[in-house]
């Protein structure tokens, strides 16, 4: 008799299994859509219908993964920062040169394959809206919070002080992100991307020397 139930259940729990595999691919598909149309049109034109579009999915498909333009976009920049999690995670660090080459790869690093890419962009939208769109503002930060405290944690992992002041290795590592932040602002005013990567070079120079990686 057990056996019998046990053949019987095996077939259920496969479709179930497959049933979320499903709604995990449409969920990604969504997300995916949902950064295209922020990279292209910006927060306040990202709408569920253009959403629907680039995806190529039902109104109600939609909706039923995600209620809200608030919860879609929550769960967007869940994506967006759990990619850069893992990503970051798999970055090697450079073998050769001293301390300070090594941070200043690992830095560089961070504003080339993290932070000026279109991904980020669309995660920029989410962020500036949030500041005053009072709904998203509550739906996503929980989301931040856990993000920002995991990435200080990685941070601290990551630098020690060259310089023997405990706190750089948090302090300077989020600096230099706030800074190349600014600069995707800034580059909608400027049309020299040689000047932008100069910046980032030579504020690189000035925080390396005072870091090293940590020995693994």
């Amino acid at each position: 008799m057990t056996e019998d139930k046990s053949r019987a259940d095996a077939p259920a729990t496969r479709q179930m299994g497959k049933q979320e595999a499903k709604s995990l691919k449409t969920r990604t598909s969504i997300c995916k859509a949902t950064i295209d149309c922020l990279v292209e049109f910006g927060y306040g034109e990202t709408t569920i219908a253009r959403v629907v579009q680039k995806a190529e999915v039902s109104n109600g498909a939609l909706l039923h993964h995600f209620p809200s333009k608030e919860h879609l976009m929550t769960a967007t920049a869940e994506f967006l920062l759990g990619r850069t999690r893992s990503r970051r995670t798999r970055v090697p660090a450079l073998d050769d040169g001293d301390d300070t080459d090594r941070v200043a790869n690992d830095l560089l690093t961070n504003w080339t394959v993290f932070i000026n890419t279109p991904s980020y962009r669309a995660l920029l939208e989410i962020l500036i809206a949030a500041r005053t769109d009072e709904k998203l503002h509550a739906q996503i930060e929980d989301t931040l919070h856990a993000y920002h405290a995991q990435s200080v944690n990685m941070m601290m992992e990551t630098y020690e002080s060259a310089t023997g002041r405990a706190e750089d290795a948090e302090l300077l590592p989020w600096m230099s992100n706030i800074f190349f932040r600014g600069l995707l602002i800034q580059d909608q005013y400027s049309a020299d991307p040689e000047r932008q990567q100069r910046m980032v070079e030579r504020w690189i120079e000035l925080v390396a020397p005072l870091l090293r990686l940590r020995s693994k």
